[in-house]
């Protein structure tokens, strides 16, 4: 078979280009969303926003094409989401800003829905519609990482002044999505792929800008490499000492920086990590006043007086924490510290499931998700929320092509069993 015609495969299915099938139509209209998505993440700043929108929407038509129900496990974690938008909602009661609390309910609760509909969607797929997909989203995500070292090259090379570019904000953002994309291309069994993401892993080190990109990928790395058989114990000892930091962090963090000042120890890096232990330190005598429920989902944003005479802290506004455990200390006290370490317990134990690169994938996925947003970027902002649900869904559907045949409905099976 020639490659026009592997491609007139993929693309169009073996129909002709004009066709009157339903179920056709919309398979091809998640084609194009998956095929375009990439590039628009690195190009549009806020696309993620109405991408995932916009797939949640295809995934309903799909499923209405289809006739096809909800599963057990898709029940399962839409009662989940909604228990969790019920809480941030709950929340403006006690809020010192409820407006800025219902409008997190009503964010985290619209995702959740597009969230259930395109997760239930590439479920429902067909064999062969799934791997035309998978393939499509591939070519995709190759668009995307050639696109996002081409921004870092930009900046690197082609700016006066490529420490601090002033849309340095950009190459945070994208260089994000690149190591979701280059995840993807480290299972693939052909070493031009895995080459691909060791060259994007190279320069995104070198010239990205992004600390907590830098952290995901050296800890991607270590996942790679360690035997298949000792990755979800390593996952488990990751996500252990991450809670245990987070449950510590308000009470410790003060007493750390005002040693690692003394010491002079910050002078070596009065950057980004002595900025963050700056804030941190700040932030937790105002936990202190609200240690169990916090002071309402999404209102660090509009916090005022916790920045008072800063040492490295050089941000004229108080975006946000730099930190999901601290912006949750903050807003939503010693419980939401708990809902999340139970989200991230289920979620492990999902992982734990699955086996070989399906594995690997959902693993990379959480780690590099869950590292970045502990250094920098709110959970609440659109395009985060929007880039949860979209890199989720290409997680799912990447997962199941690489799975052997018969492990599917294993996996359905296992995720209905453990949302019981």
């Amino acid at each position: 078979m020639s490659f026009f015609q592997k491609c007139h495969t993929v693309i169009l299915g073996g129909f002709p280009v004009w066709t009157s099938s339903r179920d056709e139509i919309v398979l091809r209209m998640l084609l194009g969303l998956y095929a375009l998505s990439p590039a628009l993440f690195v190009f549009i700043e806020m696309s993620p926003t109405a991408l995932a929108l916009v797939a949640g929407v295809m995934g309903a038509l799909a499923l209405l094409t289809k006739g096809a129900r909800f599963g057990r496990a898709t029940t399962g974690l839409a009662v989940t989401l909604a228990l969790l938008s019920g809480f941030f909602l709950s929340s403006a009661l006690w809020s010192v800003s409820p407006s800025r609390s219902l409008m997190a309910a009503k964010d985290v609760f619209g995702y959740s829905v597009a969230a259930i509909l395109l997760f239930e969607c590439i479920l429902a797929l067909p064999s062969a519609q799934r791997d035309r997909l998978a393939r499509v989203s591939l070519v995709g995500m190759l668009i995307g990482l050639e696109s996002v070292m081409g921004w870092e090259l930009y900046f690197a090379f082609l700016t006066e002044d490529p420490r601090f570019v002033g849309n340095v904000f950009t190459l945070h953002k994208i260089t994000v999505y690149g190591a979701f994309f280059a995840v993807i291309f480290l299972t693939q069994p052909r070493l031009v792929w895995k080459g691909l993401a060791a060259l994007f892993a190279v320069l995104t080190l070198l010239y990205g800008q992004s600390t907590g990109v830098n952290l995901a990928i050296v800890f991607v790395a270590a996942m790679f490499v360690m035997p298949a058989k000792c990755r979800q114990h390593a996952l488990v000892g990751f996500f252990a000492v991450y809670l245990f930091l987070a449950l510590i962090a308000p009470f410790v963090v003060s007493p750390l920086f005002a040693y690692l000042k003394t010491t002079g120890l910050l002078t070596f890096y009065p950057g980004t990590f002595a900025a963050r232990l700056d804030l941190w330190q700040m932030i937790s005598p105002h936990i202190a006043e609200q240690p169990f429920l916090g002071h309402g989902a999404n209102t660090m944003r509009n916090a005022v007086g916790v920045v008072v005479s800063p040492t490295y802290y050089a941000q004229v506004d108080l975006p946000s924490a730099h930190n999901i455990v601290f912006d949750l200390w903050y807003e939503l006290g010693a419980l939401g510290i708990i809902v999340y370490g139970l989200v991230l317990g289920a979620i492990i134990r999902m992982i734990g499931g699955l086996s070989g690169p399906g594995h690997f994938i959902a693993s990379s996925y959480l780690i590099i998700a869950v590292v970045e947003l502990s250094v920098d970027h709110r959970i609440w902002l659109s395009w985060v929320l929007g880039t949860l649900v979209f890199t989720a869904g290409i997680c799912i559907l990447q997962c199941r092509s690489v799975t052997r045949p018969g492990m599917d409905e294993w996996i359905t099976r296992r995720a209905a069993s453990f949302s019981k």
